[in-house]
């Protein structure tokens, strides 16, 4: 009994202090870094409403369920405001809205660059990486 009491109360503070790094999970922050994810289009009614509670207007995004309501993300130069959400089986996606089912389908699916922005993003120096001009 004695033996089992300090591998038990090692095993308890090994498994609260180094949890996140055991088991794989990260503490993602919404405003890191730039990354690339795949960016499709939808349409909706006039009528329909959003998961947030709003109408879609132009400018609105279904993102990952990562991500709260109201967050800002930069997409092709873009500010777009998360007032949506996507099904888990594309929780990895973001879905911009478009004011027709054919603009939606002309945008079709892509992979592109997606910066989370907030008053203090650098949004230039992060967006534009400046490349030497060959001569």
């Amino acid at each position: 009994m004695k033996g089992r009491i300090p591998f038990l109360g090692f095993f308890l503070m090994s498994f609260i202090l180094l949890s996140g790094r055991a088991f794989g999970y990260r503490n993602l922050s919404v405003t890191s870094r730039s990354f690339l994810a795949i960016v499709t289009a939808y349409s909706s009614s006039p009528r329909a409403v959003t998961a947030s509670g709003s109408h879609g207007f132009d400018g609105a995004v279904a993102c990952p369920r990562k991500y709260p309501f109201g967050a800002r993300f930069m997409i092709e130069g873009k500010i777009y405001e998360c007032r949506d959400r996507l099904n888990h089986k594309y929780d990895s996606r973001f879905d911009i809205w478009k004011p027709s089912s054919r603009a939606a389908r002309l945008f079709g699916k892509r992979t592109l660059k997606v910066v989370p922005v907030n008053e203090t993003t650098p949004l230039l120096a992060e967006w534009i990486q400046l490349q030497p001009v060959p001569y």
